[in-house]
């Protein structure tokens, strides 16, 4: 592992886990809307792979579908970085504007 890589993973200070759902973004930079699904979740933020690529710097809003039986859960993020996986297989990962400890508890609770 690279110098620069260790550091990056230093400076986290929430633990990433995988977690699979359904999430719904609004793209409000790009003005449109689609769904993904996350890969893994921190309470800072979110791992998602979608049919669509996200621009690096765009403002979202997302609603994370936790499987409990409530409303889906509502956070706003910024998009960090994007890459292609395949055609039309996107993965991007999200930060979050705050840290969503409460969202985190419904996921782990679900």
């Amino acid at each position: 592992m690279s110098q620069d890589n260790q550091v990056k993973e230093d400076r986290r200070v929430f633990e990433r886990f995988p977690v699979a759902l359904l999430v719904n973004l609004m793209d409000l930079d790009a003005g449109k809307e689609l769904d993904a699904n996350t890969c893994d979740i921190s309470a800072k933020g979110v791992g998602i792979v979608s049919q669509e690529y996200l621009k690096p710097g765009n403002r979202l809003e997302l609603w994370l579908n936790i499987k409990d039986g409530r409303e889906p859960f509502y956070t706003k993020g910024t998009v960090m970085w994007a890459r292609q996986q395949e055609a039309d297989k996107y993965r991007a990962g999200i930060s979050l504007e705050r840290a969503e400890l409460m969202g985190m508890s419904r996921i782990f609770r679900s």
